[in-house]
This record gives C-alpha cells, sequence and structure tokens, in this order.
C-alpha cells in the first residue's frame, strides 16, 4: 500500500512540475524580454482556444504588474508654456498685457483673468518640462491584453476578460452604452457586441431589460446530431433557427478535412462537395437555401457573419486554400449542372456576398432547422 501511495504522489509531483508556470523572468528586474516571450506564447496559444493559457497568462500579467522595475514610469522632457508671475523689473509692462489683454496669448483658455491679472501680473513662458509616461511594458501588456480580447473568438471572451482584470478591458458600463449607441447592422459593431456578450452574459441582458432597450444579447442553444452525437450551437435569425456552427459529419468520399488534418475538421468543421452538402444536414435541418439568405435582416446578417470561421476550400483537384482568410458556404440552390449557389465572407470583409461555384469543390454547410 505504502508504495502504491508512493508512486501516487511521485506522479502527482511530477504533474505539478511539468505544468506550464509563470517565468521567472516576469519577477527579475531585467527580465522584459524573457517575458514579454512568455506573454506572446501564451497569448497565441489563448487565442487559439486553451482556457489553461488563458488562467496562465492572467497571472503572469499580475506578476508583472507586481514589478516595481517594469512598470516605473518613463519620464521625458517636452516643450510646453506655463504662466508664471513676472518679474519686478516688468511687472508694468506684464500688468498693461494682461489687464488689456493686447498680447495674443490671453485668448488661450488657461489665461488668467483681468482681475487676476491686476492682483498678479503674469506671462507665457516658454518651458522644459518632465512628464511621466507609461512604460514599455506597460505600453506592450496593454496592446497584447486589448488583442486578445478582440481577436480571439467571442467564446472566450470572458475568459480574458476575468484574466486580464484591469481598466483596458471595457466595463458592463461600456458595453451597455456601445450596445445602445451601436449600428447593428455594422459587421465591426456585431463582432463587438458578440465579445460584450460572451463577456458579460446574463449581466448585460439585465441591464438592457431594465432600460426596455431595443437590442438584446442573443441567447445561442444547442442541437445533437443523433448520427454521430456532435453539439451544434443554434441560434434565432428571423423567423428561422440556424446552425452557427460548420457541419462535420463524414460523407465518405465527399467530404474532408481541410489538408486531411483532423484538427481542422474540429476547428472548420467538414469540407463538401455540392452533391454531398444537399443530404448532410441531420433530420429536422435542412442545408441553407438561397432563399434561406435572403430572408436574412441586415442585423442578422451581420451577427451571422461573427459566427463565420474561415476553413477554405478544396478545388476539383482536391487541393485546399484560404484557410484562415476566407469561407465558403454552400446553398441548396443550383446556378446550373455545373455550379451551385454559395454565400462567402473573407476575414477583412464587410458584406455577405453571393457567387457561383464549380460543385466539385469542398466548400462549408450551416444546416436551418425545419
Amino acid at each position: 500500500m505504502k508504495k502504491i501511495i508512493l508512486i501516487l504522489l511521485f506522479i502527482a509531483a511530477f504533474v505539478q512540475a511539468a505544468a506550464p508556470k509563470i517565468s521567472k523572468a516576469c519577477s527579475k528586474s531585467k527580465g522584459e524580454k524573457a517575458c514579454s516571450e512568455s506573454l506572446i506564447q501564451l497569448a497565441e496559444q489563448g487565442k487559439a482556444g486553451d482556457t489553461a493559457a488563458i488562467d496562465l497568462f492572467g497571472k503572469t500579467l499580475t506578476a508583472v504588474r507586481k514589478n516595481k522595475a517594469f512598470m516605473k514610469p518613463v519620464m521625458i522632457k517636452v516643450d510646453t508654456f506655463l504662466w508664471e508671475n513676472c518679474k519686478k523689473k516688468e511687472r508694468d509692462a506684464c500688468l498693461e498685457a494682461c489687464t488689456v489683454r493686447t498680447d495674443s496669448s490671453f485668448t488661450r483658455e488657461d489665461a488668467p483673468d483681468s482681475a487676476t491679472c491686476a492682483a498678479n501680473p503674469q506671462k507665457l513662458v516658454a518651458k522644459k518640462v518632465s512628464v511621466p509616461t507609461p512604460s514599455p511594458m506597460k505600453i506592450f501588456i496593454d496592446s497584447l491584453s486589448t488583442d486578445v480580447f478582440w481577436n480571439s473568438s467571442f467564446e472566450l471572451a470572458k475568459n480574458w476578460r476575468i484574466a486580464i482584470a484591469d481598466s483596458i478591458i471595457p466595463s458592463l458600463d461600456s458595453a451597455q452604452a456601445f450596445l445602445l449607441s451601436a449600428d447593428p447592422a455594422d459587421f465591426i459593431s456585431a463582432r463587438r457586441k458578440f465579445h460584450f456578450c460572451a463577456a458579460y452574459g446574463d449581466s448585460l441582458n439585465a441591464r438592457l431589460d431594465s432600460l426596455q432597450a431595443p437590442v438584446r444579447c442573443p441567447v445561442i442553444g444547442s442541437v445533437v446530431d443523433s448520427r454521430d452525437n456532435q453539439s451544434y450551437r443554434i441560434e434565432r435569425f428571423g423567423e428561422k433557427i440556424w446552425m452557427i456552427d460548420n457541419l462535420n459529419f463524414d460523407i465518405p468520399d465527399s467530404s474532408a478535412c481541410y489538408d486531411g488534418d483532423s484538427l481542422n475538421c474540429e476547428k472548420y468543421g467538414k469540407l463538401y462537395t455540392f452533391a454531398a452538402a444537399q443530404n448532410a444536414c441531420p433530420e429536422g435541418f435542412h442545408l441553407a437555401t438561397d432563399e434561406d439568405f435572403d430572408a436574412l435582416t441586415p442585423i442578422d446578417v451581420a451577427e451571422f457573419a461573427v459566427t463565420i470561421v474561415f476553413g477554405g476550400y478544396f478545388n476539383q483537384n482536391g487541393i485546399c486554400a484560404l484557410s484562415g482568410e476566407g469561407t465558403y458556404l454552400w446553398t441548396a440552390t443550383e446556378e446550373d449542372a455545373s455550379r451551385g449557389f454559395v454565400r462567402n465572407l473573407f476575414s477583412d470583409a464587410t458584406a455577405l456576398d453571393k457567387a457561383s461555384v464549380d460543385k466539385r469543390y469542398g466548400l462549408s454547410v450551416r444546416c436551418v432547422q425545419e
């Protein structure tokens, strides 16, 4: 029994030793480079969906903020103008200029008023003054934290908000103000809305409901495909319920993962030929038609676009392209015997476009509930 306990203790110690730790450089006065590299690595892992890396990113930030050497403001000299009391020998000239305000400098908003001038004549003097500016590390961690919050998938927004826990992440008040003033049909605004909603969830909806606001965070549900027990998120757009994940059901010889890598299927779903796409959706759902897409309002389109992942495509020769840059979604509507209609979106686009594509190509699929 003792031997078993010792083995278990050894395993536990090994696992703890192997677990990622805060970089020691983040607590040293001259470890900026190594610490920054550690934060960048954790940021990339976190953006890829590693929640443990996000948690460690937050703990590392705490260590960085406690490091006085990293966070000490940098003093810089700047040219400015300051109001100073006039010297005794120039008092009369100062008094006249100040009370009569013949000098153009007295048009400045910070100029003393006539009564102040009469009691104590002043003049504007050019000066060099030292002012504190944020340290390079402070600028770096603020920039990196902002990047990971906005450029990770919206599902991770809450994790990043908790990990970063700093004023650079918009507050609940800011989220509420944004949703009340933003154009809901704007693609960038819709993306921010989803991030805010993921970060603050029910608390934000409660605020909006109390104000009887016309905008609300989406309520995202899920459905399980009984054929392989895979779960997909669903959301209502207008009168219909859509899957907001790409389908990932295997159809032998007519579907494939991008570059044949199963990890890409987990990330982007399967790519299907036009013929395979027609019957790929689970029972109770159908492949989105041209009419389904046309029925989406501009607000629906903007919010639908937020859920799109850029899974690329494969061509008639099986060559894959555009992963991370663009996506094509089959519709059930054909243009002619060789081409079918699609909706496509690219990472830098602000519209969901319509096109037609060779039916032999492998594209992504979104399903709509019957």
